[in-house]
């Protein structure tokens, strides 16, 4: 591993820890939102997936993917579909 690797998962255990003792109400909140926006994301991902064999479009569930659709939701999940089937 990287030194600057280590240094960014060491930087982002910091912001969590922080966000968590200043904040931890809306950190909570936010955490819970990305949490379920990633679930629907994940089970609009499977689907996509399950139905591939009836069209030529596959999504792969990799970090990026579940990123999107943890941050954007559903939305997200259909403009990656979009731009994958163009």
């Amino acid at each position: 591993m990287y030194a600057w690797q280590s240094l960014l998962i060491l930087l982002a255990g910091l912001a969590l820890v922080f966000g968590v003792c200043v904040a931890p109400q809306k950190f909570f909140r936010l955490a819970g939102r990305f949490l379920t926006n990633a679930a629907v994301g994940l089970l609009l991902l499977f689907l996509i997936n399950v139905c591939s064999g009836w069209t030529d479009l596959l999504l792969p569930v990799n970090a990026l993917t579940m990123a999107v659709s943890g941050i954007m939701g559903a939305p997200g999940v259909v403009a990656l579909a979009v731009i994958s089937a163009v």
